[in-house]
């Protein structure tokens, strides 16, 4: 037994019926001689899925791609259409806010009324009440109705109660996405001490520097369908591929990919195929950077003419245009550029955050760089050496090139996307490099 996985899906699949008004659904119940008047929709195609004891996994995929729906027929809250689940354990799930709650009922009522139904005698309940309390810190509220809590008080006593009953499996959907900064990072630590006693996790979350921080391994659903199977770094690397071009590689939506890689390696250079020599070398003055992999089909761009920005190639360690880089890593960044115009040109990088926060911007001028003069129909290649000390999460790479400091040619705004995982644990937009030691006296 010791040997068995702690969950095990066969061939499950769920389906929903979609009526188009409250009157159809009515209609088809009432129908005399059986007629259909809804549309199916499997919210699940056909997942076999088995996690071991003690391994956490990820689960990655876009809104609507059915982590939501997996989660809770694992939790037992609904019933697969077809297939077979098993779960060995006691269970405890993080879904919706407040799931499982009696609005009317007290946080410390609840708590029992929810620690019996997880299987607790009513002695156990009553013996975790005090760690409860202390982990979700919500103070005297923990004796009132749980209708008068916050967002935020909510997600702290439900994340308290789930690891305050020793599950087994401990399920948390989005559920930490809720709360502030401080209280996130204690659920961290606590996640962590459950996975040292061999508690199997399943984890929901937008996230991907949680995914390669917390997890053992990471899945993919997408339209409903389990995609990729593997490593949380290539997973997640292959799901911001998803969010930057809208597809899959090779348009593969519909069929399992194990362990895909985020992007391809470049070809040996000795074989003719090395893809900076081969970006280097093109002469072509056709822009092409919406063909990129990584390009953000809703970029900003404007200019008053003179320059093209056609065409970028990224490269880190030999991979061409990887969707998620580590946190540190030196990305090296080609550009191509046509010129319509004579012009002494001065070329911009920045680079923003998902909230639209300037991380680092910078040109040839600030660099003292001067670029030799462009004559028109020319095509430029130019490259960059960029570190990225970042903090974890998505990053838009925006592009511009100007004839004169205040006259832009052609400026792309988040023309490319791409993902900076979790390296080491740090507070803010970068990493400073900060090391720490014991003081001493000098001699």
């Amino acid at each position: 037994m010791s040997d068995a996985p702690a969950i095990r899906l066969e061939g499950v699949s769920k389906k929903y019926r979609l009526f188009a008004s409250p009157g159809q659904r009515l209609r088809e119940a009432l129908d005399p001689w059986r007629r259909s008047f809804h549309e199916d929709f499997w919210a699940l195609h056909d997942i076999s899925l088995e996690v071991p004891r003690g391994r956490t996994l990820g689960v990655l995929g876009l809104n609507g791609s059915g982590k939501s729906t997996l989660l809770q027929i694992i939790a037992d809250v609904m019933e697969p259409t077809t297939g077979t689940v098993e779960v060995k354990g006691r269970v405890a799930a993080l879904l919706e806010l407040g799931a499982g709650f009696n609005r009317d009922l007290s946080g410390r009522e609840n708590v029992i009324t929810n620690s019996r139904i997880l299987g607790l005698t009513h002695r156990e309940a009553l013996e975790r009440l005090d760690a409860v309390q202390e982990f979700a810190e919500i103070g005297r509220f923990f004796d009132q109705p749980v209708k008068t809590y916050s967002s935020g008080m909510f997600t702290r006593l439900a994340f308290a109660m789930a690891i305050c009953v020793d599950p087994d499996v401990l399920i948390i959907d989005e559920a930490l996405s809720v709360g502030d900064t401080r209280f996130r990072e204690k659920c961290y630590r606590r996640l962590k001490s459950l996975q040292e006693g061999g508690c199997t996790v399943l984890f929901v979350t937008h996230d991907r520097g949680s995914i390669t921080q917390l997890c053992d391994d990471a899945i993919l659903l997408h339209q409903g369908r389990l995609v990729a199977q593997g490593s949380p770094r290539e997973v997640s690397g292959l799901y911001t591929e998803l969010l930057t071009t809208g597809r899959l590689p090779d348009d593969a939506a519909a069929v399992s990919v194990p362990t895909p890689a985020p992007a391809q390696a470049a070809p040996d250079a000795d074989a003719g195929g090395d893809p900076v020599a081969a970006f280097l070398a093109d002469p072509s003055p056709e822009d092409r950077l919406a063909r990129h992999p990584l390009y953000n089909a809703n970029e900003a761009r404007f200019g008053h003419g003179g320059a093209v920005v056609l065409d970028a190639l990224l490269v880190l360690d030999g991979v061409a245009n990887p969707a998620a880089i580590p946190s540190g890593a030196v990305l090296d960044i080609h550009l191509r550029l046509r010129f319509d115009a004579a012009m002494d040109p001065i070329l911009g990088v920045s680079l923003h955050n998902e909230q639209g926060v300037l991380l680092y911007g910078v040109n040839n001028a600030y660099l003292s760089q001067e670029l030799r003069p462009a004559v028109p129909g020319e095509v430029r290649c130019l490259s960059l050496r960029a570190p990225l000390p970042l903090a974890p999460g998505p990053v838009f790479i925006e592009l511009a090139v100007a004839s004169e400091r205040h006259r832009v040619c052609d400026q792309r705004s988040r023309v490319l996307a791409l993902e900076i995982l979790r390296g080491g644990m740090f507070l803010g937009l970068a990493d400073l490099g900060f090391t720490m030691q014991e003081a001493t006296s000098p001699p």
